[in-house]
C-alpha cells in the first residue's frame, strides 16, 4: 500500500516527527485514571485509514484555546509545539497560530492550534476565528478561582458561534 502512495503524501510524511507519528493506539499513563477502555483504535477507524485515497489527502483538525488572560494557554501550546515553557508573560492580541504534524496510521494530519486572547478587548476579534474549530479547550489556572468560573461561559460562547 505504500508503494501506491503519491508523491506528495511521502513529502508530507516526511517531515512529520518521530513523536508525531502514531501507529497504534497509545496506552493511557495509568488504566484506571483513564474513561477509555479501548486498547486499539475501532476496527471502522482502521478500514478507513487504510483506504488509499482517505490515506493520501490532507487531513486538518483546527483546536481553539480559551480563557481568560494569563490563565496560561499561550504556555499549554508552547510546551506542546516547541518543548519550552517562556517564565516571562507577554499578552497574545488577538490570535496567535501554531501548525503541528501527525502521521495516524499512515494518513497525513495537521493539527492548527489558535491560541486566543483573553482580554475582554480582543474577545469580539477572537471570536471570529472560533468558525470552523474542531476541538474547543478552555484553559483556567488553579491559582486564580475566578478565572474557574468563567469556564462555562466561555465554552457557551464558542458553541454558540460554532453551532450557528
Amino acid at each position: 500500500m505504500l508503494e501506491s502512495r503519491s508523491a506528495t503524501y511521502k513529502m508530507i510524511r516526511k517531515d512529520v516527527p518521530r513523536d508525531r507519528q502514531i501507529s497504534i493506539y497509545p496506552k493511557p499513563f495509568k488504566a484506571n485514571s483513564s474513561p477509555y477502555l479501548r486498547n486499539n483504535f475501532r476496527k471502522s477507524v482502521i478500514d478507513m485509514c487504510k483506504m488509499s485515497y482517505i490515506s493520501c489527502s490532507l487531513k486538518i483538525c483546527k483546536a481553539i484555546f480559551l480563557g481568560d488572560m494569563s490563565v496560561g494557554k499561550t504556555s499549554l501550546v508552547n510546551r506542546f509545539c516547541h518543548e519550552i515553557f517562556d517564565h516571562n508573560y507577554k499578552s497574545t492580541i488577538g490570535v496567535d497560530f501554531e501548525i503541528e504534524k501527525f502521521d495516524i496510521m499512515g494518513v497525513p494530519f495537521h493539527l492548527q492550534i489558535w491560541d486566543t486572547a483573553g482580554q475582554e478587548r480582543f474577545r469580539s476579534i477572537a471570536s471570529s476565528y472560533y468558525r470552523g474549530a474542531d476541538v474547543i479547550a478552555v484553559v483556567f489556572d488553579l491559582s486564580n478561582i475566578s478565572s474557574l468560573y468563567t469556564v462555562t461561559q466561555w465554552l457557551q460562547d464558542a458553541l454558540g458561534l460554532l453551532l450557528k
